[in-house]
């Protein structure tokens, strides 16, 4: 069952007047539920974010990723060696969405919420950077496990200045 699973579907472009403007791309990951494999995720995603929304935003979108994902396998209550982390990416002109199937328990969600940075106590900080640096974060039934809650994270970003993408 281990291994790192990718998908990526092709980059096509639509002309629009004269603005080539990016379809919408969609990938797929799956690694082990073990922090040695969040390193395959951010490797996927990075140079995919950097190219449309520049260096700077990519590793803020990384980082929030990254959290997310290390929040699985620290919480999940489940065998991690049979567990797996599956994230689900589309990456649009200005724009990306991760859905990580399997995230929690229904009961789970209520206590995830990020920390008051005044307060020092542990947990918190992860979901704390994950709300400040993504648009919209929710958790939505998973159509995989009805006994699962899904997390999808959206940001919109400004296309970069040099963006390959504009004409």
């Amino acid at each position: 069952m281990g291994g790192v699973w990718y998908h990526a579907a092709r980059l096509g472009e639509v002309r629009s007047g004269s603005l080539a403007q990016m379809k919408d791309r969609t990938f797929f990951v799956s690694v082990p539920a073990d922090a040695r494999f969040l390193r395959a995720i951010r490797s996927f995603f990075q140079p995919l974010l950097t190219e449309v929304f520049g260096d700077a935003t990519a590793q803020m979108l990384i980082l929030a990723l990254d959290e997310a994902c290390s929040n699985m396998i620290k919480h999940s209550g489940e065998d991690a060696a049979v567990r797996r982390i599956e994230v689900h990416g589309t990456l649009a002109d200005r724009s990306v969405r991760f859905r990580l199937p399997c995230f929690c328990c229904p009961s789970d969600v209520p206590n995830i919420k990020p920390r008051d940075l005044a307060v020092p106590a542990p947990g918190g900080l992860g979901t704390h950077f994950i709300s400040r640096i993504m648009d919209r974060v929710r958790f939505e039934p998973d159509p995989e496990s009805s006994s699962k809650i899904a997390l999808v994270m959206e940001k919109d970003v400004p296309k970069r200045e040099d963006s390959p993408h504009e004409a």
